[in-house]
């Protein structure tokens, strides 16, 4: 870990273990995983071992290097891309016969909301932090616009919100009813998890 990325909480364990769920359950299709607004690339590092490539996007090219770095020393050897990107802007052609996982647990804190903040993040980097001014649910709101214009199929988005984000993520939902979503808890039984499938 350095200054550039944020320091993986336990409640990521949550959106790590569903998703291996998931891809242990793939069978034979290809399978792609995007680990978007990777940071320390701790979410697509945990699943590499049951997909057939990981990209990681980040906006940051110094926690790229991070993610990068903390890659390969668990799979030297394993396809994987590293891309310069804000949020899916720059995500390269995937064939179609790929299914896509799409993991995120990207900044939801609303700007500057250091009542709601733990101690540990005074170090931390700002970027990492804070999703928006109004509600801090503002990066996934553009996840879902870029996902809907990029016209993605065979595709399944894990993501990690806020605990107080559950409706409001439900309701920013509702502008795609061709998806299929649902929500799981923390340990806590907080719904802060969500699961898009398409």
């Amino acid at each position: 870990m350095t200054p550039d990325v944020l320091i993986p909480r336990l409640e990521t364990e949550i959106l790590v273990k569903r998703a291996r769920q998931i891809l242990q359950q793939k069978g034979n299709q290809p399978t792609i995983v995007v680990d978007i607004g990777c940071g320390s690339g701790i979410i697509g590092t945990s699943v590499a071992d049951l997909a057939d490539e990981v990209i990681f996007l980040d906006i940051s090219p110094a926690a790229l290097a991070v993610s990068e770095q903390n890659f390969r020393s668990h799979f030297p050897e394993k396809q994987a891309q590293f891309i310069v990107s804000d949020l899916l802007t720059s995500l390269p052609a995937i064939p179609g016969d790929s299914q896509i996982l799409l993991l995120t647990n990207l900044p939801y804190i609303k700007a500057d909301d250091w009542i709601h903040m733990s101690a540990d993040t005074v170090h931390e980097p700002r970027i990492a932090l804070f999703g928006g001014e109004l509600t801090g649910f503002e990066m996934y709101e553009r996840v879902f616009a870029q996902i809907a214009e990029l016209e993605l199929t065979h595709f399944q988005l894990l993501c990690e919100f806020g605990f107080d984000q559950r409706e409001i993520a439900e309701s920013v939902l509702k502008k795609y009813p061709q998806w299929q979503s649902s929500f799981f808890a923390d340990y806590t039984g907080i719904e802060r998890f969500g699961e898009i499938i398409i």
